[in-house]
């Protein structure tokens, strides 16, 4: 069983507000970025890691080959959208491969445990994502104005890794292309073409590293762990 990893880490990091690509920025003392492809590195089962990075990262491409040699680590650049990103990572994954983890390059705190319980899910459902109960209230809002509250129990926060068959995702991956569909996430695109997803809970922190307060909370988690 051969298992890609995509990261997709191609953006430019224009919410966060700083010259240095979010990514790039440091976590207790190493990249964002390196944090992530850590969780992915270490785990026997994942073979190959797929990077998706902006056109100018020629520096950090070194640098990660320094770090991380003794996996496969191939790097392609990243799209307009994340949807074309991970499309090009997505067709440069070894042909052997059976199943492909795509994951967000600013979520560093995934554990190997759940890496390990994906594996087993997607080998039964083909589509799983990794997602977390919703807890607030959830207000249905427009114009400014409250419309209804919205019955919280069923809803989730959808995830990354989300994990996939590969040629399954694949091949939906491309009848998006050539009908010019966008999508939020890789999900999306299977329910929009009546695929089946699961979901496996999460209670673990899987935040992801947009503001500069998420990154002060993420030194605080990952000095605490």
């Amino acid at each position: 069983m051969f298992i890609s990893a995509i990261i997709t880490a191609g953006g430019s990091g224009k919410r966060f507000g700083s010259s240095i690509k979010k990514q790039f920025l440091h976590l207790s003392g190493k990249p964002v970025l390196f944090r992530t492809i850590d969780n992915f590195y270490f785990n026997k089962k994942i073979n190959e890691i797929i990077l998706t990075l902006p056109a100018d990262s020629m520096d950090i491409i070194k640098e990660i080959k320094r770090n991380y040699p003794k996996k496969p680590l191939t790097f392609v650049t990243g799209g307009k959208e994340r949807q074309d990103s991970v499309y090009n990572a997505l067709i440069k994954c070894n042909p052997n491969t059976h199943y492909v983890f795509i994951h967000d390059g600013v979520r560093p705190f995934l554990t190997n445990d759940e890496i390990e319980d994906l594996i087993i899910d997607v080998q039964k459902h083909k589509c799983v994502i990794l997602a977390k109960k919703i807890t607030d209230t959830i207000k249905y809002v427009e114009k400014g104005k409250i419309i209804r509250t919205v019955d919280r129990n069923p809803l989730y926060a959808a995830l990354t890794p989300q994990v996939f068959d590969y040629n399954l995702i694949m091949n939906l991956h491309e009848k998006a292309k050539e009908q010019n569909l966008l999508f939020t996430d890789d999900a999306a695109i299977c329910e929009h073409y009546q695929k089946e997803v699961f979901i496996m809970e999460t209670k673990n922190i899987n935040i992801k590293i947009t503001k500069p307060a998420d990154l002060i909370l993420a030194e605080e988690i990952f000095r605490t762990r």
